[in-house]
């Protein structure tokens, strides 16, 4: 990985009375915030820790990615972006003039950087924290400024960080990439190698959630799940419950839970095929086969609840009748990292990771 300092703008707190409310109105406000003097800027180019403290500790480094890192493939991703949403981030962009929330990338983890992270944390000061009520999170920064371990940083990822994975961030990473190399956007500190804004954690640090399905049903309860039993063994359950285990499923319809497992001779029928997910079979057999539903992207009969929320939201969200939830068990990493070194796609909506930074928190200007 080629990765620089930069100068970064991070919030003035002095004039920020609640950071909930701030966090959540400034990726539609940042201009004005920005032009009002809601932000500060490093007065040094530096390399930049970032912890998260909430339910888990999330650990990693900020920094500034060579754009070449993703024409080498050394940056590789997962999902399709969506013109939609491009044209939508290529404006946000145009506007911004800066990239206001990272590209998380997950990376296997190296001995040498974490012994750096922690022997840096331990001896350093944040020079930036602040608390958040709604989510009881704790973000907090260090600046690592100093050239000696600028340069030691930087020689570490270069010669052992070979490949790193978009965890968040696709549509900002494919955007900006195209932006800087047609030179619609130039850093502003007269850095030779403009590039993305990245904060890299390692694998172990990330946490993998499953992304769940509310789908609206076009036939009777009954002839629904005998529909599913062509493809799954099912089981009632006497309370709520998520997957266990790959290949199962479970289902909320009409107040009742179901157990479902994906039948020997549908998965024989993969068995040659290194990454088999339980969403791409989902889409095939149940979106398509039972429900004919052709274009699972534009389909507005399927709605997706992350697997962080609550199991009282899933169900909420089947009130109506003929609705059917369906709890999916979480992606694993190898089946993120082989895809993405087939220069492969998961399906739409098959992970949420954890942590989610934050608009604002810490932005590179160009």
């Amino acid at each position: 990985m080629k990765i620089y300092p930069f100068k970064a703008s991070y919030p003035n707190m002095d004039l920020i009375a609640s950071p909930d409310s701030f966090f959540d109105a400034v990726g539609k406000e940042y201009n004005d915030f920005r032009n009002a003097g809601f932000f500060c800027t490093s007065p040094k180019k530096a390399l930049f820790i970032y912890r998260i403290e909430g339910k888990k500790i999330y650990t990693g480094i900020i920094g500034s990615n060579e754009i070449s890192d993703i024409e080498d493939h050394k940056i590789l991703g997962h999902e399709h972006t969506i013109t939609e949403k491009e044209q939508s981030m290529m404006s946000l962009m145009l506007l911004r003039k800066a990239m206001i929330k990272p590209v998380l990338l997950a990376y296997d983890a190296h001995k040498a950087i974490d012994d750096f992270i922690r022997n840096f944390v331990m001896g350093h000061k944040p020079f930036f924290s602040i608390g958040l009520v709604h989510k009881n999170e704790k973000h907090t920064l260090w600046a690592v400024d100093k050239e000696e371990d600028i340069e030691l940083v930087r020689s570490l990822f270069s010669k052992h960080i070979l490949q790193a994975y978009i965890a968040d961030g696709h549509h900002r990473a494919a955007i900006t990439a195209m932006l800087v190399k047609k030179n619609y956007l130039h850093d502003n500190d007269d850095d030779k190698h403009p590039g993305l804004l990245c904060a890299f954690f390692p694998f172990d640090d990330l946490t993998i959630f499953d992304f769940n399905r509310v789908v609206d049903i076009t036939m009777s309860e009954t002839r629904f799940i005998a529909s599913l039993s062509v493809f799954f063994d099912i089981q009632l359950l006497d309370h709520p419950q998520k997957p266990e285990r790959k290949y199962q499923l479970t289902m909320f319809l009409h107040e009742e839970w179901y157990s479902l497992l994906w039948k020997s001779e549908i998965l024989s029928v993969y068995k040659d095929k290194k990454v088999l997910l339980d969403v791409d079979l989902f889409n095939n057999f149940v979106l398509g086969n039972i429900l004919n539903i052709e274009n699972i992207r534009s389909a507005t009969s399927v709605r997706y609840i992350e697997g962080v929320a609550s199991m009282e939201s899933l169900i909420s969200a089947c009130k109506y009748p003929r609705t059917a939830g369906f709890c999916m068990y979480p992606v694993s990493k190898d089946d993120v990292i082989h895809t993405s070194d087939a220069r492969g796609v998961l399906p739409p909506k098959s992970t949420w990771f954890e942590p989610r930074m934050k608009n604002g928190l810490v932005i590179k200007e160009f």
